[in-house]
């Protein structure tokens, strides 16, 4: 009967570091999903922003002013 016992153990044990094993890599594909996705979301709000910053200078909101005096001879 001890044998036994030590056997079942021995199984229980095997059984459950292969359960773990699968868990663990079952999360780590979830984790590498997750990333994947991560990164792909901030690469596309970073081309978002890129393609709105499609001015020559400007600051605070200013860029779309125009220059009022850029056609005249410079007398304000």
């Amino acid at each position: 009967m001890h044998l036994r016992m030590m056997q079942d153990k021995t199984f229980q044990a095997k059984e459950q570091a292969e359960e773990a094993r699968f868990i663990r890599e079952k999360e780590q594909a979830q984790l590498a999903a997750i990333r994947n996705d991560l990164d792909m979301k901030s690469s596309n709000e970073n081309q978002a922003q890129s393609s709105d910053r499609n001015f020559e200078g400007g600051f605070g909101g200013q860029e779309d002013l125009e220059d009022r005096y850029a056609t005249t001879s410079g007398e304000h």
